[in-house]
């Protein structure tokens, strides 16, 4: 295992000795060790870094293909790009189309919303976007009453209390 010369063993020193972030200490230490020490396997690196094997594979393979700014573009999961899919002024302007309907009492639904997203965008968007749309603009899930509101509660405790425990159906 060996690196390409980009820089010096002094050069590299210096940046290694130049890091406050801990993570990228550890990457220039892999750096300079593999430099200063051409020939060794991963296994060896790792075991004497007290870092994983493919750690040292994949920072030598980034510092090999891209020289000394490898670091510059560095990012290890989560989103990489904070792009949206619409701006908040744009979101409104489909929610208030759907504003009327829901005011009105009527069953506003999901996949109408998704779909009226989905046309402005002019691609496809996932479930959980409409659902943090909703949320972004103060948007809330509402679900049916647990009785009606004439209902009476006395006829309710009336029936479970002469209802059947079982139903068997006949046969």
């Amino acid at each position: 295992m060996k690196t390409h010369p980009h820089c010096t063993d002094e050069e590299l020193k210096k940046i290694l000795d130049s890091q406050t972030n801990p993570r990228a200490h550890q990457d220039w230490l892999i750096i300079y060790s593999v430099q200063k020490n051409p020939g060794r396997e991963a296994d060896e690196f790792a075991a004497f870094l007290c870092v994983n094997k493919y750690k040292v594979l994949r920072v030598i393979q980034s510092y090999n293909k891209l020289g000394v700014e490898w670091r510059s573009g560095a990012q290890w999961g989560g989103r990489r790009e904070a792009v949206c899919v619409l701006t908040l002024e744009d979101e409104a302007q489909v929610l208030k189309g759907f504003e009327g309907k829901a005011a009105k009492g009527g069953v506003l639904i999901y996949k109408e919303v998704k779909e009226a997203v989905e046309q402005k965008v002019g691609r496809e968007v996932s479930d959980d976007y409409v659902w943090d749309m909703f949320s972004r603009h103060g948007w809330t899930k509402k679900v049916p009453r647990q009785s009606h509101p004439k209902g009476s509660e006395q006829e309710r405790e009336d029936f479970k209390k002469n209802s059947r425990r079982n139903w068997n159906p006949s046969r």
